[in-house]
């Protein structure tokens, strides 16, 4: 379990199963040679955004890592500490980033997603 304090609030965040599912279905494609199937991609491209230090992907992420987990995280209590001149972001992309990397769900779409993107910048 993830967990981030905001304003004396401990949030819960979970990467797992029940997150993939959901954040998956946020994002699709067309199947090639299939007409009318798409493939569920949204994890894959939220990890990438993510790794690429997008602020508005690391908030999707967390909005759905806390689904379901009491107390609820709102978008505008993230954008409101995210904006906080006091949140270390570099430390708070990593620790999500890590999580990518050690939850069993992620673990191996974010090695793929972090060795594309490694091949991109050479």
């Amino acid at each position: 379990m993830f967990e981030i304090t905001i304003n004396n609030t401990t949030y819960q965040f979970n990467f797992g199963i029940g997150f993939v599912r959901e954040i998956d279905k946020t994002m699709q494609r067309p199947v090639d040679g299939m007409p009318d199937v798409k493939e569920n991609i949204g994890l894959s491209i939220k990890i990438g955004q993510v790794i690429g230090r997008d602020v508005i992907a690391l908030v999707d992420v967390l909005e759905l890592a806390n689904k379901g987990k009491e107390p609820r995280v709102t978008t505008q209590i993230l954008e409101d500490y995210i904006d906080d001149p006091n949140t270390d972001i570099d430390k708070l992309f990593e620790d999500v980033i890590d999580f990518f990397r050690n939850a069993n769900a992620t673990k191996y779409i974010t090695a793929q997603m972090e060795s594309a993107l490694a091949m991109i910048e050479e």
